[in-house]
Formats: structure tokens, C-alpha cells, sequence
């Protein structure tokens, strides 16, 4: 029963993990202010694998998931954008002493967001972005946290040189109802997260970004903060159509150790 419950908690934590990854743009984890123009259409196909070995109890971890993610946002009004995420998980596999105890694929939870820039001070502009996670996985596969949930973030962009060069920093909140009471008696509800990223554009339409952030640590009984440090770039290989890659790097032990991203995004 004990391993039963170890197993389930790890897919558990590590779906949500991945799923929070794929909450951001491409192929930075941090959002940038700007909203999607009126009769605008933008479609995105983002993946990832990700892989993170952990030692407890005298037990070696180790979870790994490859998971794509169907993104569409579009203009609501002026400066006003809406999407809808729609992640899906191929295959999720979690190991005990190099045995496989759990393995499962499919839908996860979906997010629906809401960006709104509502102002600009000293030429940073200012948005704040609510979302909602509708439990559309199984949650009996570790593919959803089975209840609704939602959160929210502040967005802060700087452009320097003609958009050349930009600067983001998010400031986001999030709130968790956990569907048992062993999960809520050792999970935290309430949790914040806080980045900062850089973009730089090399060439005409290469971008390059940098990435860092930090979040609280869901688990009631750990101290160490989930940090993370994320490298890649975008291609914008005309106004239709960019490619983008990247590497993100779990810098404590907390945080998945690593993750690889890549995706496309199509503008109508």
C-alpha cells in the first residue's frame, strides 16, 4: 500500500510539474505582456521531454514523460486576449530501483487564460493574466489533480533598442484543491512563483532568451525551493510562422532536472 501511495504521489507531483512548464510561451517559461490583436489568431504546438531522479527512504526515483501541448489564443478586444491550452501526456513512467511501477498516457488538465494589458508606466508595460485549469485528465492515472483550480500572474515587459532587446518578470500565484485528504495533509495549496527572463535578437528574426525563477515548494515537509534556470531560442521565419527550442534546468534538487522544449507557432 505505502508503495502504491509513493507511486502515485510522484506521477502525481511530476504531471503538475510538466503542466505548469506548459503554461508559458515558447520557449520561455516566462510570459511577456503583450496580447494577441483583435481578429488575430495564434496556434501553437509545443513539446517536451522531461526527465528527474530523486533519492528518499533509502528509495532511488525516477519519473520521466514526453507531452505535447495544443495552444490557441486569439484578440477579445483591445488588449484583451484569450487562449486555451490543451496539454496531452504520450508516456509517463516512474521507477523504483530502476523497476517500473507506473506507466500511463493520455489527456491532461486543460487551461484557459485571459491576458489583459492595462497599462504602461516609464515604458514598461503592465498585464495581468487569470487562468483557470478545467480537470479534463484522469485523475486515477495521475493526469489531473481531479478538482477545478486557478491562479493568476502579473506580467512586466521592458523593450530597449526598437524591441532588440526585452526584458520580462512575472509574479504569479496559484491556489490547489486537492481531491484527498492525504494529499492536502502533506501538499501545500497556496503557491507562488516569481521569474525574470531576457530576449535578445542576434540576427533579423533569431531570438535568443535566457530564463530564471523560483516558486514555493508544494511538499509541506521540504524546505528547498524549486529553482530553475532555462536557455533557447526563436526563429521568426516569417510573420506566419516561428520555430523555437530550449533547455530547461532544474538548479535545485526540488525542481525537474531537466526538461527539452520545442514547438512551432502559427499566426493567422
Amino acid at each position: 500500500m505505502m508503495t502504491a501511495l509513493r507511486t502515485t504521489a510522484t506521477a502525481l507531483m511530476f504531471a503538475l510539474m510538466t503542466t505548469s512548464a506548459a503554461l508559458a510561451g515558447p520557449p520561455l517559461a516566462t510570459d511577456d505582456a503583450g496580447t494577441v490583436a483583435v481578429g488575430s489568431l495564434e496556434v501553437e504546438l509545443n513539446g517536451s521531454y522531461a526527465s528527474d531522479r530523486q533519492r528518499s527512504g533509502g528509495i532511488s526515483y525516477k519519473a520521466s514523460s514526453s507531452d505535447s501541448e495544443l495552444k490557441i489564443s486569439t484578440g477579445l478586444y483591445q488588449d484583451l486576449s484569450a487562449s486555451l491550452a490543451i496539454p496531452y501526456t504520450f508516456n509517463l513512467r516512474v521507477e523504483e530501483d530502476n523497476a517500473l511501477t507506473h506507466k500511463t498516457q493520455g489527456l491532461g488538465d486543460m487551461v484557459l487564460e485571459l491576458k489583459y494589458a492595462f497599462t504602461e508606466l516609464g515604458g514598461i508595460a503592465l498585464a495581468v493574466k487569470p487562468w483557470l485549469v478545467v480537470p479534463t485528465g484522469r485523475y486515477s492515472e495521475g493526469l489531473s489533480e481531479g478538482h477545478w483550480h486557478g491562479g493568476g500572474t502579473l506580467i512586466a515587459s521592458k523593450e530597449f533598442s526598437d524591441g532588440r532587446y526585452a526584458l520580462h518578470a512575472n509574479l504569479g500565484y496559484e491556489h490547489h484543491r486537492y481531491r484527498t485528504h492525504a494529499i492536502r495533509s502533506t501538499t501545500h495549496g497556496n503557491l507562488w512563483t516569481g521569474s525574470i527572463a531576457g530576449e535578445a535578437e542576434l540576427i533579423e528574426g533569431l531570438v535568443v532568451v535566457a530564463d530564471f525563477g523560483l516558486g514555493s515548494n508544494p511538499e509541506k515537509n521540504a524546505h528547498e525551493l524549486p529553482v530553475y534556470g532555462l536557455t533557447g531560442a526563436r526563429y521568426e521565419m516569417n510573420d506566419l510562422l516561428d520555430i523555437n527550442a530550449g533547455v530547461k534546468f532544474g538548479l535545485t534538487s526540488s525542481e525537474t532536472d531537466i526538461t527539452a522544449l520545442y514547438g512551432v507557432v502559427l499566426k493567422f
